[in-house]
């Protein structure tokens, strides 16, 4: 495991990957992680052997399979390298090439759909943590990389927009699969009995990537572009935190998707997942190592931090998962409703379009008073699509509160973008510099359960007329997040004043 006590560097060799490169890089990745959320609606209209409460599980399954790669892979690597980009693409397009065989055949049984989500969850999400700007003293090439971030997350809006338009196109090999319910994209609707090809999800993708690795051919020598040092400790850490989330998985799925369903509050599942892979991490490490991450973990500031990012980014990501198909099963029967993927992917854009102004904003007032205004937007706008949905329960006519519940959504989105940015902005000031990085890592892998909390909570609510009280939870933690950040940050005599 690298020395978290020592700042990583990013590669100033001028063959090294330029911002561009990582951020087509991560276009892809983030573009393959989010294809769950195109699925799952997918399959509800495919598909009459899945319940609503299944769809969220499996969901669950792809945040967990990717929080526990980002852990146990992170901590090895912690910079950039031209070795581990291009590395990681092909990683991507091989997860590409198997999720296009899985989907092109006849219908997954039940028992390996959790196998299908599983291997997204670590192709897409777990490779894509090489997406945190890298510690360097470079602050345009700082920048640069902060934009390829930003540029990463709009694979999101790709595969909300594309796939669902693309399955409509025949494949030469495969069976198409047949539409029980309509289903919209984002120039149309797709009626009834219409026959789909779910490979064309994975076969973009691939051809995507595929491009990539063109375009870098013609620019490097792969020998050199494959250079990795340490690729064995990579190895081991990518195969420890794949059998960790498939037993974590295991346990936590229900029987009828082949796990025991082992019964316990999503917030304790949680702390058991993140101790788990600390555990595994600390195990594999030698004693100098093991101490200098028991340092880090020991941070005064590393666990508020840890609630405020999953406040921010685990609730665009969370968000991002679940709400085409919890908007499905809400309004799908309404008359004149037209459709989830016909906006579902504004949502996610215009998290990313506001995250420039959340920058800005924390440059002007600071970004721990930026985070905890975002948290109470956040608040309201749970507080609002919590009025909605029970509105919308008790009323005959439930497409009046479409309008209402999306307004509320793009309120969560848009609070969730803009406190990512300032908390962003706010790290280095938390941080020292031979913490921050590891830190970053850390705080982003947190995050990422954020894919787990919500789609649990949701399914805990207890189907989708309980759906507005989990909305009401969520309220609650984001004002609990805003009165912490107030008590830490904001006060006068704070340890560290609005960083």
């Amino acid at each position: 495991m690298r020395d978290l006590s020592t700042p990583t560097k990013v590669s100033t060799d001028t063959t090294g990957p330029g911002p561009g490169w990582v951020g087509a890089v991560l276009v892809c990745g983030f573009g393959l992680w989010l294809l769950p959320s195109v699925w799952v609606v997918l399959l509800a209209g495919t598909r009459t052997d899945l319940s609503y409460s299944d769809l969220l599980s499996l969901l669950a399954l792809t945040g967990l399979s990717a929080s526990c790669l980002r852990l146990t892979l992170g901590f090895w690597l912690l910079s950039y390298g031209r070795g581990l980009v291009l590395s990681t693409l092909l990683i991507l397009l091989l997860v590409a090439v198997v999720l296009t065989f899985m989907l092109s055949g006849a219908p997954l049984s039940r028992t390996w759909l959790p196998a299908l989500f599983l291997l997204v969850g670590l192709g897409g999400g777990g490779l894509a943590a090489l997406g945190g700007p890298a510690e360097t003293s470079d602050e345009a090439q700082r920048y640069g990389l902060e934009a390829a971030s930003l540029a990463g997350h709009l694979g999101v809006v790709l595969s909300l927009l594309v796939v669902p338009l693309v399955i409509t196109v025949p494949l030469p090999v495969g069976e198409p699969q047949w539409l029980n319910l309509s289903v919209s994209h984002f120039l149309g609707r797709l009626p009834e009995n219409t026959s789909i090809w779910l490979g064309w999800s994975g076969l973009f993708w691939a051809i995507f990537a595929l491009i990539i690795l063109l375009l870098w051919s013609l620019r490097a020598p792969w020998r050199q572009s494959l250079a990795v040092s340490d690729w064995r400790r990579g190895v081991s850490a990518l195969f420890a935190g794949g059998l960790l989330a498939a037993l974590a998985g295991w346990l936590t799925l229900p029987r009828s998707l082949g796990g025991v369903s082992v019964w316990m509050p999503v917030e304790l599942t949680l702390m058991c997942v993140l101790a788990l892979c600390v555990l595994l991490v600390a195990g594999l490490s030698t004693a100098p190592q093991r101490q200098r991450l028991i340092a880090l973990l020991s941070h005064r500031h590393l666990w508020l931090m840890s609630l405020l990012w999953l406040a921010s980014v685990g609730t665009f990501l969370g968000l991002t998962l679940v709400f085409p198909i919890v908007t499905c099963q809400l309004f799908g029967e309404t008359q004149g409703y037209s459709g989830v993927f016909l906006y579902a992917w504004m949502f996610p854009l215009l998290a990313i379009l506001v995250r420039p102004l959340g920058g800005w904003a924390a440059g002007r007032w600071g970004g721990a008073r930026v985070a905890a205004v975002s948290m109470l937007g956040l608040a309201l706008g749970a507080m609002a699509v919590f009025w909605s949905l029970r509105a919308l329960t008790l009323s005959e006519f439930p497409l009046d509160y479409l309008m209402p519940y999306l307004l509320a959504m793009a309120l969560l989105f848009a609070a969730s973008g803009i406190g990512y940015a300032a908390l962003l902005r706010a790290l280095p000031q938390v941080f020292p510099p031979t913490r921050r990085q590891p830190a970053q890592m850390w705080l982003v892998s947190v995050a990422t359960l954020g894919m787990v909390y919500i789609p649990l909570a949701l399914n805990r609510a207890g189907g989708v007329e309980g759906v507005y009280q989990a909305f009401l939870g969520f309220a609650l933690f984001y004002g609990l997040c805003a009165l912490a950040a107030w008590a830490l940050y904001l006060r006068r005599h704070a340890f560290i004043y609005n960083p």
